[in-house]
């Protein structure tokens, strides 16, 4: 069996290699971040292609080399797309978790496999709340990638994505402050978009550009 794996280069998807090659030993593993070469191993047909944080969006002619293709996305069903933390905390939404589902050439549409929900705390931040993500989907990612091994059917959750995908471009004019906005909506705001080591919220006055400062230790990894 030809197993692929598609992921970042940290930590969380290090452990999830880990596990992917506990059960296929011969899996092949790319990692990687935005901008990198696209992997080789999407060249060829292949029995199951597995993305886990991949920097890559696959092509509908790279998904048609395999069998099965499926994502864990780190978010909930109601946070499709980018800057998936970014929005659930200024949403303040009561809950957030790990979605697990079948790829289609746009991301984030597919049918979903598995959603585990968690309780997202007042206390959260866009650092801890990506941290109980990540612990949530890697155990969902363990479940999942069990079920393959064993030739086991993949579940079909009873929900579907409740929107469309967020962009980059939507997440980044969250980072946007003015003197107009009321002292919530800054709040709200600030808490969303603040995380080590990436520029965060802004005050726009008349086109120049204040940022607030932000920790600038090494973001979760």
């Amino acid at each position: 069996m030809r197993v692929v794996v598609l992921s970042k280069a940290d930590g969380f998807c290090k452990s999830a290699q880990s596990v992917v090659r506990l059960h296929w030993p011969d899996a092949e593993c790319a990692d990687g971040a935005v901008g990198d070469q696209r992997p080789a191993c999407l060249e060829r047909a292949g029995d199951i292609l597995i993305s886990f944080l991949s920097p890559w969006i696959v092509t509908r002619a790279e998904l048609a080399r395999f069998r099965t293709a499926i994502n864990f996305h780190p978010a909930s069903t109601d946070y499709p797309g980018s800057g998936c933390y970014n929005f659930a905390l200024y949403d303040e939404a009561p809950e957030y978790g790990a979605t697990c589902h079948h790829m289609l050439p746009k991301v984030d549409t597919g049918d979903v496999i598995l959603e585990r929900r968690f309780p997202v705390k007042a206390s959260d931040s866009v650092e801890t709340l990506k941290l109980a993500t990540m612990e949530t989907m890697l155990g969902m990612f363990r479940d999942i990638c069990a079920l393959l091994a064993e030739g086991h059917p993949l579940p079909r959750a009873d929900r579907s994505w409740s929107r469309k995908p967020y962009t980059f471009k939507e997440m980044n004019a969250l980072k946007r402050l003015t003197d107009d906005m009321t002292p919530d909506e800054i709040k709200r705001r600030v808490r969303a978009t603040v995380y080590p080591g990436y520029d965060g919220p802004y005050y726009d006055r008349d086109g120049v550009i204040e940022r607030l400062p932000v920790p600038q230790r090494a973001p979760l990894a």
